[in-house]
């Protein structure tokens, strides 16, 4: 405990470092974590995989020019339902930019504008890709702290392969697949927890 404690003051929010200013070094590691959901996002939003990258930068660009005046409010509105809706009208534009430069709308982009234009669902789709991303982004941390079977035990588990397959497999006992995952799901936990703490505005006040 004392030991995270101690961890808490660096890592607490690279969101509020990166809000004191737009060249404050936060940013290009805030960046780093933040694109590959801005554009797992923009794909379910429509933005075509060759139009994907510049959709992702423009994004990126709206996030770095208005985070510093986002003013957050823990019982009011979330930050990732403002980003959100960042994400949300950044699609948007692209789509009527793609429509403008091509003269004619198919129909395909037609359902999708659409579609965005009631997206009522986005929020909550938000909500349940950042969950898995930070998952995904823990479980990458966790290769330089497991070796071994420890995270394919885990991983391999979580997909639903019972602890007799795993232990067959990988010519390991049955009992040691229980304690890998175990481990494994324990320290999964601890990063989720600190990732969420670099990554986010706290949603409730202390």
């Amino acid at each position: 405990m004392n030991s995270q404690s101690q961890n808490l003051p660096t890592r607490i929010s690279l969101l509020e470092l990166a809000q004191s200013g737009k060249d404050h070094p936060a940013w290009e590691e805030l960046l780093d974590y933040y694109r590959p959901f801005i554009r797992q996002i923009l794909t379910h939003l429509g933005v075509t995989p060759s139009d994907l990258d510049d959709a992702c930068q423009l994004a990126l660009m709206r996030l770095w020019r208005d985070l510093v005046n986002y003013q957050h409010q823990p019982n009011r509105a979330r930050f990732r339902s403002w980003l959100s809706q960042l994400i949300h009208n950044t699609a948007m534009d692209w789509h009527r930019r793609q429509r403008r430069s091509n003269q004619t709308m198919s129909t395909d982009a037609s359902h999708v504008e659409q579609t965005l234009m009631c997206e009522p669902e986005l929020e909550q789709r938000i909500e349940k890709e950042w969950r898995q991303h930070i998952v995904k982004l823990a479980l990458e941390r966790l290769k330089s702290v497991f070796s071994g079977d420890a995270l394919d035990v885990f991983v391999r588990s979580v997909e639903g392969e019972s602890a007799a397959e795993i232990s067959r497999d990988l010519n390991i006992r049955e009992e040691s697949v229980y304690v890998l995952k175990h481990r494994v799901k324990k320290r999964l936990i601890l990063e989720s927890f600190e990732l969420r703490r670099e990554l986010e505005f706290p949603d409730r006040m202390p």
